[in-house]
């Protein structure tokens, strides 16, 4: 419910605020930021309802559990240093990109808008894993859990190799979409090919190594 009014009231809001207001930018930021705020206070709220058995207590927001803690943490600390080192090396990156010249800005910013589409296969199994090796885990399964997480990583690379090819020969055709010129065009597809060709040889590799 707290979705679908956040869809709503967010569509709604900017609405008005592109058509109406004529307010560009902000006409779509700011009921975009009251629509969310709406669905987050929504939710919270849905929380503390005693409804099914399940609900959440006030005392429990500022109970502590060390050991579980530890635990988070243990899992959470690197997983955000990995994240943080991802996200500086694309400040890094960026600042490399800003060093070259028009066509390579151009082209370097339209082929990551069809790398964002050669990632959705990968990024579509990551649910699946959560799910398979949690259960597997949880019931304290260590052999099936690696014996599916195997399974999943074959499967991941074999979806994600066949799905870059399909966006490697959709790249001409999508090509015509950018107004760009023949040069640009053509290094777009060559920048497309880089990580392409890199899933396919790590899926070889990993299919060895598995």
């Amino acid at each position: 419910m707290g979705s679908e009014m956040c869809i709503r009231y967010s569509i709604a809001g900017n609405l008005v605020g592109v058509f109406w207001l004529h307010a560009g930018v902000a006409g779509v930021a700011y009921p975009s930021l009251l629509a969310r705020t709406f669905s987050a206070v929504a939710v919270t709220l849905l929380c503390f309802r005693v409804r099914g058995g399940a609900a959440c207590r006030v005392r429990w927001v500022f109970q502590t559990d060390g050991g579980i803690m530890r635990r988070i943490l243990g899992v959470a600390v690197p997983n955000g240093l990995e994240n943080g080192t991802f996200q500086l090396v694309k400040v890094a990156l960026s600042s490399v990109v800003a060093l070259f010249g028009t066509s390579q800005i151009a082209a370097n910013g339209a082929a990551q808008s069809i790398w964002s589409l050669a990632a959705l296969a990968g990024t579509a199994m990551g649910p699946a894993f959560i799910a398979v090796i949690g259960r597997c885990m949880g019931g304290g399964d260590t052999r099936a859990a690696d014996f599916y997480f195997r399974r999943l990583i074959k499967l991941t690379l074999l979806f994600s190799s066949a799905w870059n090819l399909f966006i490697l020969l959709l790249t001409p055709p999508l090509m015509a979409l950018y107004a760009l010129e023949p040069e640009t065009k053509r290094l777009v597809i060559r920048l497309v090919l880089i990580p392409v060709s890199y899933t396919h040889l790590r899926a070889h590799e990993t299919d060895s190594y598995l």
